[in-house]
């Protein structure tokens, strides 16, 4: 037995410990595992590809084609282009290739826009993690929130259990009647109740916080069981906090990138005003039958080159041009509100997070002096009925009245964190669970 006792703390000691996941765990893995800004990843590499093929798109097109075919009765020979009448079995080989000049300076202007649409991109991810982050960070605070929560319900179980022996005592001795006892026991069902449904709702929030980084569902997850603390962070002035979201965020950018993005459009629309000049070439040989000449011979015979050039000079287009540059200068003033709007929620956010800062930060001051005040009464309380100075009634209206104040202070706490921390945010600094 104690060979088996031995080899048991052995593997104990081997085995990793469990991963207790902090805040900045769980931000750093969402950012890197979450399946939309794994997609934004995915369409910067696709604006990439499409940046790096219109580049391409300047070089010429060379293509190589070849035939065999075989004619009976009166025809053109495809080689000499002579009129016959015999059979005919010919074999041609050629290489061409083409390359457009000018095109209204086009393809330079849909090069300079991909590269753009490839910059915007990378604000665009930049926006997706933002929002896993903010996500996270709501979830993690809402998880720490249940967890105190379950402390809070876990002292007044234990206090009401106490009670609970000594009402019971009590009835042994009549000093109180059966009522009384029943009202005890009813008090004190539910206040266990109230661990077990506590305890419920923090593992549902860390189910939910499990979800959100896209863990797999057979592994154990566990985040660091932190206490809010009570000390406040300084609400700093709104219109800075706004001037540095528009400096640290990507949301407004955006709308400035997809302005430039436009207006690269309208560039490349106006083009169609202009002609195209292309140039092409080719080099084509052949056999034919109808020669005398040996096969090999006729290729070097039947050799030929080609150079061309070809300009196309748009002079109707059924008004499409102009309608197109409409469109796309309706496409900018279009960009131009959007942003205005964007800026407007923006600052909206910003206005809400610091207005429900300083409330819930008073909230908090004001409700830790309630809670505290609340709780001494019922420790008083717990004392008095202990001797027989309070009923079970006047005990169970101190117990709610600490137990609601204990409620209003842990809300008003997570709430001040949390909205604190969305000013950092905005900010640019780092989030923290404090």
């Amino acid at each position: 037995m104690r060979k088996y006792i031995i080899i048991l703390l052995f593997i104990g000691i081997l085995a990793p410990a469990q991963k207790v996941w902090t805040l900045e765990d769980c931000l750093d893995y969402a950012v890197q595992n979450n399946i939309t800004v794994k997609k934004t990843v995915l369409d910067k590499t696709t604006a990439s590809l499409n940046y790096q093929q219109q580049k391409n798109n300047k070089l010429p097109t060379i293509y190589g084609t070849t035939s065999l075919g075989l004619t009976n009765g009166s025809s053109i020979d495809p080689i000499t282009s002579s009129f016959v009448n015999q059979n005919i079995l010919s074999n041609s080989f050629g290489l061409s290739g083409n390359m457009t000049i000018y095109q209204g300076n086009k393809l330079n202007l849909q090069i300079e826009q991909n590269k753009m649409i490839l910059d915007q991109s990378s604000l665009y991810q930049k926006q997706a993690e933002n929002n896993i982050v903010l996500n996270v960070l709501n979830a993690y605070l809402q998880a720490l929130y249940y967890y105190e929560g379950i402390e809070s319900a876990k002292y007044t179980a234990s206090s009401s259990a106490q009670e609970l022996k000594l009402t019971q005592t009590k009835f042994k001795n009549g000093a109180i009647s059966k009522l009384d006892l029943a009202d005890v026991e009813t008090q004190d069902a539910q206040n266990q109740y109230t661990v077990v449904n506590s305890e419920n709702l923090y593992n549902q929030q860390v189910l939910k916080l499990k979800q959100l980084l896209e863990l797999d569902p057979s592994i154990d997850f566990q985040i660091e069981k932190i206490k809010l603390t009570d000390l406040m962070e300084s609400i700093p002035d709104k219109q800075q906090v706004f001037a540095q979201a528009i400096e640290n965020l990507p949301d407004l950018k955006i709308y400035d990138s997809q302005n430039e993005i436009l207006a690269k459009a309208l560039q490349i629309t106006k083009a169609g005003y202009k002609p195209t000049l292309s140039a092409a070439a080719g080099l084509n040989t052949g056999f034919t039958s109808t020669q005398d000449y040996s096969y090999f011979n006729q290729f070097k015979n039947n050799f030929n080159k080609s150079v061309g050039l070809s300009l196309n000079v748009p002079i109707f287009s059924k008004k499409q041009n102009d309608t197109n540059v409409k469109l796309a200068q309706i496409d900018i003033e279009q960009n131009k509100l959007d942003k205005i709007s964007a800026s407007k929620t923006l600052y909206s956010s910003i206005e809400t997070a610091w207005q429900n800062a300083i409330a819930n930060q008073a909230q908090q001051k004001s409700s830790k002096v309630a809670r505290d005040n609340a709780k001494l009464a019922y420790d008083l309380a717990s004392k008095k009925y202990e001797f027989g100075g309070l009923t079970t009634t006047e005990l169970a209206v101190s117990r709610n009245t600490y137990l609601t104040n204990e409620q209003t202070y842990l809300q008003s706490k997570y709430m001040s964190v949390l909205y604190t921390q969305l000013l950092n945010f905005y900010q640019g600094k780092a989030l923290t669970a404090n």
